[in-house]
């Protein structure tokens, strides 16, 4: 359809628009959810006693059931239509009764229902929308009952869902008698991570002697990715081996149950079962291998598919470009991109995934490449690109895309903002962390707890401890390990073990199962020699059983990722990196002994 503004222009250059040409401008208005312009249109072309058309009132009802106080003027369209002798139309009907509803007037919603010649499904599911809408559900109920008993009408999916809802609210599934309800009612719970009622709604069903199908199994098997519920997916598991009712979608749904349960060996098992696999199947084994950080395999996976041209779409290769991000691999990122680039599959996901990959693989031109050729940016695609100046340091880039962003009509949410902050921590800019952390409010936007503990950090790092201790005090809501942390560390870098004692009350009131809290703490304690808070701090992390999470770095070298963590297996070339290093390190130390005796 175009934007508004384009087609008002091509709209008034013409000097006689007729019935039609407004129509299409109204219509693109609605779109565009400039209902208050579209009216203004309707009644221009009322005013200029142009002889209206039917394509023309959908559109104008459509813009006055866009709120409540629109209410008069829908009913003065209303008017218009019956003299017409439009109030016939099928479609105008529909559109009268969508306007009543959504306008709250369910009393002329039901006359305009009642007096339709022809009650289709969309006619019926307008009339339980709109109940259910106006917190009228036995209401809504009724209406159902009727269709499907009195006229026989056979409810659809939009239909059903509603209805399931209506049944969710009044805590009864009376209605609800065959499997698709049954079915519509567990989708609707697993879809509002509902799990716990899914589940339950599941066992009532066994219970019954009713024999779930494939969609029911799917639906539970999908409900059980939540910590605790694993065990109840393995039973279902089981009822579908014993049961031998299982398609692709069940099979999917346990590939992808394992996969977030961290158990990528089941979901290895289920997939090697899988005999005629499709590029569904594929993409969920390898998001389970991304999802659980397992990159190597996810990238012979990713190989393999291509090598034997299987069918590959847009999630497959957001998976592996995400997994190059994580792991670094900037060669391989290229090789994808350029695979991606051939195969014409690129979409805004992936666009804002190379982006990420880009920067964190350290190749910032790239990444500003393939933002500036992006035809449509998201607030993702302008978050990342902003992300991505920050982490190298550009604040000046990062704020300038940020206006960009604000000046395309595009407005901030929290994320954005946190890589806005973010980038002023990196290059150490506090007088514009401080601007922009003000900046929030301005867009309605109430900092959490990652934009405090951001936020601190920026402050700890410049030295200004009192004003960081100051803002976490003045805090809507009580500091977490985060927040505290990004104090402590300031305070370790400016040497202020005085602030750090001033606040040992607070601190030690502080649970949490953040391993690096109590690790920076210990550590402080441990280089000022306070042994009793540092076994106080080790005790804590082993009452909760937190292990402190290794340290690493990766290199890649011949396409290849190399990586090395403390305490690890010493990997391929790692002796003779060591002995460059050992040379260098000689080097260095006789550089300095022939400038020190000159």
């Amino acid at each position: 359809m175009g934007s508004p503004h384009s087609s008002r222009l091509v709209f008034e250059s013409f000097p006689y628009p007729d019935s039609f040409m407004y129509g299409v401008l109204i219509k693109c208005n609605v779109w565009c959810h400039l209902f208050d312009a579209a009216i203004d249109l309707y009644h221009r072309l009322v005013f200029e006693k142009t002889q209206i058309s039917k394509f023309v009132f959908p559109s104008v009802l459509r813009a006055c059931a866009g709120s409540r106080e629109r209410l008069g003027i829908g009913e003065k369209v209303h008017g218009r239509i019956v003299k017409s002798g439009l109030d016939e139309d099928n479609v105008i009907e529909t559109s009268l009764l969508c306007m009543y509803g959504q306008t709250g007037n369910l009393s002329d919603a039901e006359k305009v229902f009642d007096g339709m010649s022809v009650r289709d499904i969309v006619a019926w599911s307008t009339l339980v929308s709109s109940c259910l809408e106006n917190g009228e559900v036995v209401e809504a109920l009724r209406v159902f009952k009727c269709m499907v008993d009195d006229d026989g009408v056979e409810p659809d999916a939009v239909t059903m869902i509603s209805v399931v809802e209506g049944c969710g609210e009044l805590g009864c599934l009376r209605t609800a008698k065959n499997i698709v309800s049954w079915n519509s009612l567990i989708s609707l719970y697993a879809n509002k991570g509902m799990e716990i009622e899914a589940l339950s709604l599941f066992r009532q069903m066994v219970t019954r002697r009713m024999r779930p199908d494939s969609f029911t199994l799917a639906s539970s098997i999908s409900s059980c990715v939540s910590d605790g519920l694993v065990r109840l997916g393995k039973q279902i598991h089981g009822h579908v081996v014993r049961t031998d009712v299982s398609d692709e979608f069940v099979q999917n749904s346990m590939i992808d149950m394992y996969s977030k349960n961290g158990l990528t060996d089941s979901a290895c098992a289920v997939f090697g079962q899988i005999k005629d696999k499709g590029v569904v199947t594929w993409n969920s084994m390898l998001c389970g291998f991304s999802q659980n950080g397992n990159s190597l395999e996810t990238i012979n996976l990713f190989d393999y598919m291509y090598r034997n041209c299987l069918e590959i779409n847009e999630v497959t290769f957001l998976a592996v470009i995400q997994v190059c991000s994580s792991i670094g691999s900037l060669e391989k990122g290229r090789w994808v991109h350029h695979k991606l680039i051939l195969c014409g599959l690129k979409d805004l996901f992936t666009e804002t995934a190379l982006i990420d990959m880009y920067a964190k693989c350290g190749d910032l031109n790239a990444a500003e490449t393939v933002f500036k050729a992006m035809s449509n940016k998201s607030i993702v695609s302008w978050s990342s690109m902003i992300n991505a100046y920050g982490m190298h340091g550009r604040i000046g880039s990062a704020v300038s895309t940020f206006n960009q962003m604000v000046e395309s009509g595009t407005k901030p949410n929290e994320v954005v903002f946190m890589n806005v902050l973010s980038a002023c921590g990196h290059s150490g800019s506090v007088r514009e962390g401080k601007l922009y952390f003000n900046l929030m409010k301005s867009f309605g936007i109430s900092p959490n707890s990652e934009h405090f503990a951001c936020f601190i950090d920026l402050l700890s790092r410049s030295g200004d401890l009192k004003e960081a201790y100051r803002t976490i005090k003045e805090m809507p809501f009580l500091a977490d390990a985060s927040v505290w942390g990004s104090l402590v560390n300031g305070c370790r870098i400016h040497q202020r073990m005085d602030i750090i004692k001033a606040i040992k009350k607070d601190l030690s009131e502080i649970v949490t199962d953040d391993t690096g809290y109590y690790t920076l703490l210990s550590n402080i304690y441990a280089e000022e020699g306070e042994w009793e808070e540092f076994r106080r701090m080790r005790s804590a992390m082993k009452s909760l059983r937190l292990k402190k999470v290794p340290g690493y770095s990766s290199i890649e070298i011949d396409q290849r990722v190399y990586r090395f963590g403390a305490g690890e297996e010493p990997c391929f070339g790692t002796e003779e990196i060591y002995r460059c290093l050992r040379n260098l390190q000689n080097v260095t130390l006789e550089a300095e002994y022939l400038q020190t005796n000159e």
